[in-house]
């Protein structure tokens, strides 16, 4: 790979040196950088903010026939907070580092491969479609969303509900998905259902030196150790079933994790109050109505409140016919760029969900191949040849998925 870089990388390199990071991410920053990406390369473009200071962001690339479906193609624009001092070079830094045997280059930054690695290579397919003069059948959307990172409900959650969404038409989403390890890409066709659920018990209080029966730490923990328990219970049997393919089967299965406990003000106070919170993402082979009760019986019973700070009720799939010819063209274009497609179901939670319970099939994917996950991870990079790579593979799906009738 030569040293001079190219334009496309310059423009990722710009993307990627926005902070929208959380808790404060600055979105309008990332607006002003794809309103002038839109302008430069002639394309019409809206911003929809359906919750005020979290605007989204949709490129056209204007088809021939606005009758048939379109193909939209989805990223989120926040990344998640960094701890400056585990990196090595500057989060939002976006340095081009060459690799030891020098035929590469690292995009050090975060928020290069979560996601925005995907939402640059949209830009830049977009770019040489538009620039190449072609024309294709159906409209194409390049979608730059909010809040993906912290559930999605005031960004694409809120979307969908709205006209401008529904004006699109869509017929197909192409979303988020993971780089592979190998040759085979991960393909996400549905997702477990998200579950941030919190746990309060209130008890008696005094000092810390005297026998205090009815304290709110013993109403939780039984809480806890049943959910422990459960967890235990999903845990052996992913190990069980797929002892050889763990990693690849985790969406088949519920995972628990205690994430926030909470109580105490001073050592020799004994809390009046103590809170549980847990991250649970259910599998699609639960029925969501019967885990709910579970979750509110198990609350019940040990006279604890519970809160969902966040919880999804509806759990949708994509599946597709032998007949269908998006589905068809997605398949072929993999084919033809080497992807071994591996359709798994995926184990945390993304946008897509939101789409396909508008009832517009979705399906996640990244083209990257032979690179290491560093999604969140601290010294998170994309290799620059990868990133040129997958805007070719775009160019082919788009054009390919637009084209086909």
């Amino acid at each position: 790979m030569g040293s001079t870089e190219p334009e496309s990388v310059k423009r990722f390199r710009e993307y990627l040196k926005i902070e929208s990071v959380h808790p404060n991410p600055d979105y309008y920053g990332v607006s002003k950088f794809l309103v002038e990406q839109a302008n430069d390369m002639g394309l019409s473009y809206q911003i929809v903010e359906p919750v005020k200071g979290k605007p989204i962001i949709v490129l056209k690339l204007e088809g021939s026939d606005p009758s048939l479906k379109s193909i939209i193609l989805n990223s989120h624009t926040d990344v998640v907070p960094v701890y400056r001092e585990k990196w090595n070079y500057e989060p939002f830094g976006a340095e081009r580092v060459m690799t030891e045997d020098g035929k590469d280059y690292k995009i050090y930054a975060r928020g290069s491969q979560d996601m925005k690695v995907t939402g640059s290579s949209y830009l830049e397919a977009f770019r040489r479609i538009k620039a190449s003069g072609v024309v294709l059948k159906r409209n194409v959307y390049a979608m730059f969303v909010p809040d993906e990172e912290i559930g999605g409900k005031d960004g694409m959650g809120e979307f969908v509900k709205t006209q401008e969404f529904k004006d699109m038409n869509a017929g197909f989403d192409v979303d988020e998905g993971v780089p592979s390890f190998n040759d085979m890409t991960f393909t996400f066709y549905q997702e477990r259902t998200l579950c941030w659920v919190k746990f309060t018990a209130h008890g008696n209080t005094g000092h810390g030196s005297q026998f205090i029966e009815g304290t709110a730490i013993e109403k939780l923990l039984p809480v806890i150790n049943e959910l422990t328990s459960f967890r235990d219970k999903e845990l052996t049997s992913l190990k069980t079933e797929f002892s050889t393919s763990q990693m690849l089967n985790q969406g088949r299965f519920t995972s628990v994790n205690l994430t926030q406990l909470d109580g105490g003000k001073q050592p020799n106070v004994v809390p009046a109050t103590y809170s549980a919170v847990f991250d649970i993402r259910i599998s699609p082979y639960r029925n969501l109505a019967e885990f709910y009760a579970y979750l509110e019986n198990l609350a019940s019973s040990n006279g604890v409140e519970i809160e969902y700070i966040n919880r999804d009720t509806e759990s949708s799939t994509t599946s597709f016919e032998d007949s269908d010819p998006l589905h068809n063209a997605f398949q072929s274009v993999a084919k033809r760029n080497g992807i071994k497609l591996n359709p798994m179901i995926m184990p945390g939670i993304t946008d897509a969900r939101y789409v396909r319970a508008a009832g517009i099939p979705a399906v996640g994917i990244n083209p990257m191949l032979f690179h290491k996950l560093l999604a969140h991870d601290h010294d998170e990079f994309v290799f620059e040849s990868q990133f040129i790579r997958a805007i070719d593979f775009y160019i082919d799906l788009i054009t390919e998925m637009a084209n086909a009738v």
